[in-house]
């Protein structure tokens, strides 16, 4: 067996615990090498340890969540709509996986490339259409991915600041419509 075919073993036994389970807390070593049909020193091996495995295992699902959300094709939402929906299912799977994501997302802020706004731009130039430029549009998906990351390593924090604790469905949903509000202005 190949390099690449136990760590994409390991990596889909991980997703499948991940999504049965429900919290990647409760997950051992013992169950993915189980699952994977594979050594358990196999994870140290090409993951250097479990929550690495774990962490690219959420990361995959984020993405995934991400990519099935750009091909929402339910044309009775408006481009709005789809964006709050988005916003709010990634950072519901994202509070899911918090252990993980937060390392994750400070991660992404300070060492990786720009990339995720990325993801938001089609709806924001279906949402401004012609009224905002090239740039301007990059620059508000920026903001709304950026304020989101910050939101989410900062939970605790923005609770004492704000009195909203976003580690609650509900309270994230008002902290997110209240941003995009405040951010798209009158297009909400």
């Amino acid at each position: 067996m190949t390099k690449a075919n136990v760590k994409e073993k390991l990596i889909k036994a991980t997703t499948e615990l991940l999504l049965e389970e429900g919290h990647a807390e409760t997950i051992t070593s013992r169950q993915i090498a189980e699952k994977a049909e594979t050594n358990l020193a196999m994870i140290n091996y090409y993951f250097h340890s479990k929550d690495e495995l774990i962490n690219s295992a959420v990361n995959l699902l984020i993405k995934s969540a991400a990519d099935n959300w750009m091909n929402v094709a339910d044309s009775t939402q408006s481009p709005y709509e789809k964006l709050l929906h988005m916003l709010l299912q990634l950072s519901k799977l994202t509070m899911q996986y918090y252990s993980f994501t937060k390392t994750t997302t400070i991660y992404e802020l300070t060492k990786t490339d720009i990339h995720l706004p990325y993801y938001i731009i089609p709806l924001l130039e279906q949402i401004y259409g012609d009224q905002r430029n090239d740039f301007e549009v990059k620059m508000i998906a920026f903001e709304i991915i950026s304020f989101l990351q910050v939101l989410m390593i900062k939970a605790e924090d923005f609770f004492k600041y704000a009195g909203k604790d976003v580690r609650d469905d509900t309270q994230r949903e008002f902290v997110i419509r209240a941003f995009l509000k405040s951010t798209l202005g009158h297009r909400s």
